[in-house]
């Protein structure tokens, strides 16, 4: 029986570079794709796929949240990140929520393959060079109840952070950094989800009182 593998990219032409890299296996299937994060639960339930191949930048929901919802939903689905982000905390927030591998896009296609058949293998993988002592460490702290959780941010997350605070929208946001709106909406997502907080509001105040005021300087 072929392993079932569903991918997940909001990029047409990734999508077709990756089925044909799986499709060269004589024992994987790809049994559906989408570049819709809001699409993912719905084709997991419907389509069982043994392993999804998930990008982390996503319209509707970012790739952490898509992978959280499946872990819960779909515990037997094997999870295989994809992704352009080689920053540890993304890595270790990935595998903390139920990822089993973390591939890096600029990767090999041969590292691709090797992710999916270690994870079907019970194993985790991650891509050369993201170091896994760096991960494990990360993880560790993580789950500390000492851990300043504002020290998890990314320095891309603080930068958002601070615009937010500052009072831009997404788009300007974007504009500021030279990224995508639909980049900085995954970074607002990630930061809501760490700090623990649902609104923006709640968001804001919380920066305020940890000491953020304007881009650069927050009090950390």
């Amino acid at each position: 029986m072929k392993t079932k593998i569903l991918i997940v990219d909001d990029h047409p032409i990734v999508i077709d570079g990756l089925r044909s890299q799986i499709e060269m296996q004589p024992d994987f299937v790809v049994v559906g794709e989408t570049g819709d994060g809001l699409d993912v639960e719905e084709l997991v339930s419907r389509l069982y796929p043994d392993v999804l191949l998930l990008d982390l930048a996503l319209p509707g929901l970012s790739g952490l949240e898509v992978t959280r919802r499946v872990r819960r939903s779909s515990p037997y689905t094997h999870i295989v990140i994809l992704s352009m982000y080689d920053d540890t905390p993304y890595v270790a927030e990935a595998l903390i929520n139920g990822a089993q591998a973390y591939v890096l896009k600029k990767s090999v296609s041969t590292e691709l393959i090797n992710a999916i058949r270690s994870v079907l293998a019970g194993e985790r993988y991650l891509s050369p060079p993201l170091s896994e002592a760096a991960v494990d460490d990360y993880t560790r702290r993580f789950h500390s109840e000492d851990l300043d959780i504002f020290k998890t941010l990314t320095r891309r997350e603080v930068e958002v952070l601070s615009l937010i605070v500052e009072g831009l929208t997404s788009p300007k946001i974007a504009d500021r950094l030279g990224v995508s709106s639909r980049t900085v909406e995954m970074h607002r997502s990630n930061l809501l989800h760490k700090l623990g907080v649902q609104t923006t509001a709640e968001l804001v105040a919380l920066a305020v009182r940890r000491g953020f005021r304007f881009p650069g300087t927050p009090l950390i």
